[in-house]
């Protein structure tokens, strides 16, 4: 102990004495830890953080319904209480919850706020227990709209209510109905979606008040869409209960032949299953990604510094030597060089926590422009912390190790007098680093440019419908206590008055937005199509009002649109994609023919063009469109295409809405360029993150071959003045020194080249549809490398030239 303290001491003092070099060398290192600390927080949140405010999280876990192809299906309020009363031995609670839209009156105001619809099993499930008031009890899961009571989260308490003192009791009207405020919840607890909070939590049993416009009943086996959690009793392991699932099924099978067929329940962890298991690959290949970079300018920054030591290191050769004479071993000698390398990225440690924080608030600050309150909650918490600590440390060692050696190693006699006999050595040290940093910093460049290319071919990339001068907005009369009749003459009108609008070229209404978070499917049968074994004969579909695909500028290939004749008196009418014609329909004339869709005839009245409809990067999916007014839900989403700037027509818009009911909101208003921005958030986010870091890469490798160049020529000063003085011109003096920096920087890039065509292979499965060995990439990258390298070595190498040979000469 001792010795240590002897040694942080004696680093103490080096620090001060090098001010320049301390504060170099801590800068580029905290960069490094800063930006990893800061990515390590998001990966935490999003991977490994359990979820806030729930004692013992690591015994929930969540439960899907599976079909053949559809391994992460949703549960039907029927399914879930059989469920809850057949598990009793492995579950202490299960729970089910859905996102619920809901129009809140309250203090003489509406406004549209995002809650939560739940079991009543739902706090106790997760053993969360209210701050104020109380939570759910198990006699409101009973009864059938008996129950007009609400919990609120404490953020919706704080921001919608003031953090009124007297809120529990208090009444509200939701959706026009009203309710109870019974409990609030405390503020850690941020409900079943870490990022989302919900204002509030209503009883699963006030369905029929809460969704008016679905249509859903509490009795419907088949209606699929509440998510579940439960929670393991004390020595129940999650293997056996996915065998008492098991059983259930077999159950229920016996039960219910037809609706669980082929039909089972997964059991996944809440670790394992996070937000949603379909967006868990892509949330851990995102979050590998950006990791691998930050620790790519991690190992730059190290790189950078350990070049910065090895110089540090030939001018205490002397040194060294001396306290080897001395009698002094080596290995405590290497013990002294690497407390003081650990000390420096300590304190770039600190730093780079600051730097972390300062990332975090901004990234904690950012809103996207949507109705649903996104909370990403990074912290700096005790796992992170001890994450940076952690790198630290490692690159401490990883940095101060070789510099180490080296000093300790130095030739005594020319070091003991003095001479610099180790530059040599010390150079053929530094070159490697330098191809390292080069190679290092090509991948990250051509990762980030691979990136930034396909994002900017994502906005241009042919969606099946035209983005431009489309405005969108959501709408649902239904929650105002429209009945079916009314809705539907709110959009008649609505309709008729946004038609005859100046600007206006088409106006529709549809349930979904195309390459929107939801999306609906149901099974289909085709005459004479037989599925493959495991085929899910599920397609996606969309309803939609007449005049929807000149709202999108969607092609319409085969038969035609949708008329206001296609309503609830005529045949079922549909329409399909094309490669819902090449899936199923290949070589038949699908216009006329007729096909079950949900159990129910339908007839093909045209063909659409096959479009993106969930993702940008999606594969040809067959798709149905299916006519409003056979098929009719009060939320809709309205269609506007317009003449010019859509974004100038939103006054307009809400006032011919106001105009025909002023008490009715309209949310999640937007263009379409817009929706798709947010769509593409995550990915802009990627880039934006590995384009900083790639610039940030090639700063730091440009500032060390810099700083190799430039201690090569101050060792060969008296070469340079010898070859100056036999007659070599400054021209010639230029070339040696760039021959010698452009071949470490070829052999760099070289190497680097080799491993980011690896690298873009593993990158293939996040771009949409381009190439991963875009040219653009792999060429102008590495002359972009090449073009700054060059000056870096060109700075040191024009000051090599203007050496004057004579005190050259006496410079030894």
């Amino acid at each position: 102990m001792t010795t240590l303290l002897h040694d942080l001491r004696y680093s103490g003092r080096l620090l001060r004495k090098s001010p320049l070099f301390t504060g170099i060398a801590i800068l580029t290192l905290a960069l490094g830890i800063g930006m990893n600390t800061a990515v390590f927080s998001a990966v935490e949140t999003m991977l490994l953080r359990p979820l806030p405010g729930v004692p013992d999280g690591t015994r929930l876990v969540q439960l899907f319904r599976t079909w053949p192809g559809y391994p992460y299906g949703a549960t039907s309020p029927a399914h879930y209480f059989d469920v809850r009363a057949r598990s009793a031995g492995v579950f202490s609670g299960v729970a089910v919850w859905d996102f619920a839209p809901l129009n809140l009156s309250a203090g003489g105001r509406t406004e549209r706020i995002m809650g939560q619809m739940v079991s009543a099993s739902f706090f106790s499930t997760l053993d969360v227990r209210a701050e104020r008031g109380r939570t759910f009890t198990p006699d409101e899961d009973t009864k059938p709209g008996a129950h007009p009571i609400a919990v609120l989260s404490h953020m919706g308490w704080q921001s919608v209510f003031g953090g009124d003192p007297q809120i529990v009791g208090r009444t509200i009207l939701l959706n026009g109905h009203r309710y109870t405020i019974v409990g609030v919840t405390p503020p850690e607890f941020r409900g079943p979606v870490s990022v989302v909070i919900p204002v509030l939590w209503v009883p699963l049993m006030q369905m029929a008040e809460i969704e008016p416009s679905s249509g859903r009943r509490l009795d419907d086996r088949d209606n699929n869409y509440l998510n579940t959690i439960a929670r393991l009793r004390p020595g129940i392991t999650i293997e056996r209960a996915r065998d008492r699932m098991k059983a259930i099924i077999a159950e229920m099978r016996e039960l219910y032949p037809n609706e669980y067929k082929d039909s089972g329940i997964l059991v996944l962890s809440q670790a394992e299953a996070g937000i949603h298991p379909k967006f868990h690959a892509t949330q851990v290949a995102l979050s590998t990604v950006v990791m691998a970079v930050v620790v790519l300018l991690l190992l730059i920054a190290c790189v950078n510094v350990a070049n910065l030591f090895l110089a540090r290191a030939r001018d205490r050769s002397r040194e060294m030597a001396v306290r080897l004479s001395l009698g002094a071993g080596r290995a405590r000698l290497v013990r002294q060089l690497l407390t003081e390398s650990v000390t420096f990225s300590m304190l770039a440690g600190a730093a780079g926590l600051f730097i972390a924080w300062g990332t975090i608030a901004i990234v904690n600050r950012v809103r996207l422009p949507i109705d649903i309150p996104l909370d990403p909650d990074l912290r700096l918490d005790s796992t992170v912390l001890l994450f940076t600590l952690a790198i630290a440390l490692l690159t401490g060692m990883l940095f101060g190790l070789v510099p180490a050696l080296q000093a300790t190693r130095p030739s005594l006699i020319p070091a003991l007098k003095g001479e610099a006999p180790a530059g040599g050595s010390r150079s053929r040290m530094s070159r490697p680093l330098v191809v390292a940093q080069v190679a290092l910093s090509l991948v990250l460049l051509i990762c980030a440019g691979l990136f930034v290319r396909n994002l900017r071919e994502a906005v241009t990339l042919d969606k099946g419908f035209n983005s431009d001068n489309l405005l969108l907005a959501a709408v649902d009369p239904g929650m105002n206590g429209y009945n079916h009749s009314r809705s539907e003459d709110f959009y008649h009108r609505l309709l008729t008055r946004l038609s005859e609008m100046p600007g206006v070229r088409a106006v529709a209404f549809a349930e979904e937005v195309v390459l929107g978070m939801s999306n609906s499917d149901t099974g289909v049968e085709i005459p004479g199509y037989t599925p493959a074994k495991n085929e899910s004969m599920s397609v996606a579909y969309n309803v939609v009002s007449p005049g929807y695909f000149a709202a999108l500028d969607m092609k319409l290939l085969r038969g035609r649109d949708f008329t206001a004749h296609d309503d609830s008196a005529a045949t079922g009418a549909i329409i399909v994609n094309q490669r819902f014609v090449d899936r199923f329909l290949a070589g038949q004339e699908v216009v006329g023919k007729r096909i079950k869709v949900g159990g129910r005839d339908q007839t093909i009245i045209g063909v659409a063009a096959t479009a993106k409809y969930h993702s940008l990067g999606e594969a040809p999916l067959a798709y149905m469109y299916l006519p409003l007014a056979q098929h009719f839900r009060p939320a809709q989403v309205i269609h506007v295409r317009t003449a010019g700037d859509p974004a100038a027509f939103v006054p307009r818009l809400r006032a011919e809405v106001a105009a025909l009911d002023p008490d009715l909101p309209l949310s999640d208003v937007r263009t379409m360029k817009n929706f798709l921005g947010v769509a593409l958030f995550p990915a802009r986010i990627v880039g934006a993150v590995l384009a900083a870091f790639g610039i940030l890469g090639l700063l730091l490798a440009a500032v060390g071959v810099y700083g190799v160049m430039s201690y090569s020529v101050a060792q060969r000063t008296r070469e340079i003045g010898i070859r100056m003085a036999i007659g070599a011109a400054s021209q010639q003096v230029v070339r040696l020194v760039m021959r010698q920096g452009l071949q470490l920087v070829l052999i760099g890039a070289a190497v680097g080249l080799a491993a980011a065509v690896l690298a873009s292979r593993l990158l293939r499965g996040l771009l949409y549809g381009s190439a991963a060995t875009d040219v653009t990439s792999f060429v102008g990258v590495p002359v972009v490398l090449l073009a700054v390298a060059m000056l870096a070595i060109w700075i040191p190498a024009r000051r090599a030239a203007r050496v004057d040979p004579i005190n050259a000469l006496r410079s030894e």
